[in-house]
């Protein structure tokens, strides 16, 4: 997105070809992670762990709640202190970040984080927002690299998709007006003790490119 901006705010023909190059450049080596990330999973059996789900949430909503303030929109945390799903603690904070990020982009009103029971003992993530929604036309293609309704490389659902998908879950668009977002990952049982049956996951921060610390659809 940082360079997106350059590009948009420069006249210098030379700038913004140097930006063009610098965000092909990104998807390739996007390209080049995604592969390590999926082989290196593939080898060692998974790197998920035990994580309380409001902590993570938690960091989210104060890394963001200024720039939904400057925006004149409010974001909204729902998430039950006793929830624990089963994620890589930076790819699920990652995950979030893009979401709540795109949300604040794309979307309006409200922007609410919750979550709640699915079946078979999974914990489903809802990201939601009171905007427009997703056109008819982008919906079908959201998560794929290079869709974008122009406000951004394309990049960054596509890279929440995989890292939700690298940890055994899914993440859907499953409503389009107003816009839902759902991450399904599997939930740990009340009925055990995370920090004893598997080591508890630590909060893990995001990184983004919001002038210095903001990150999802770019570099």
């Amino acid at each position: 997105m940082r360079l997106e901006e350059i590009s948009l705010m420069s006249d210098d023909p030379a700038v913004q070809e140097e930006a063009r190059i610098s965000l092909e450049q990104v998807e390739r080596l996007v390209t080049v992670v995604d592969d390590l990330l999926t082989r290196s999973r593939r080898a060692q059996g998974g790197t998920t762990e035990a994580v309380r789900l409001v902590e993570v949430v938690r960091q989210q909503e104060e890394e963001w709640l200024p720039s939904f303030e400057s925006a004149g929109r409010r974001l909204v945390v729902d998430i039950p202190l006793d929830t624990y799903v089963l994620a890589t603690p930076g790819a699920l904070a990652q995950v979030l970040a893009t979401l709540v990020e795109n949300s604040l982009t794309h979307g309006g009103g409200t922007t609410t984080v919750r979550s709640r029971p699915g079946r078979s003992g999974s914990i489903v993530i809802e990201v939601a927002d009171e905007g427009e929604g997703v056109p008819d036309e982008l919906a079908p293609n959201i998560f794929e690299r290079e869709v974008t309704s122009g406000k951004g490389t394309g990049l960054g659902l596509a890279l929440a998709r995989d890292l939700a998908a690298a940890d055994g879950g899914r993440l859907e668009l499953s409503q389009r007006r107003p816009a839902v977002f759902s991450v399904f990952l599997a939930g740990v049982p009340h009925t055990l003790d995370p920090r004893v049956v598997l080591p508890a996951g630590a909060t893990v921060s995001s990184a983004r490119g919001r002038k210095g610390k903001r990150r999802s659809d770019g570099a």
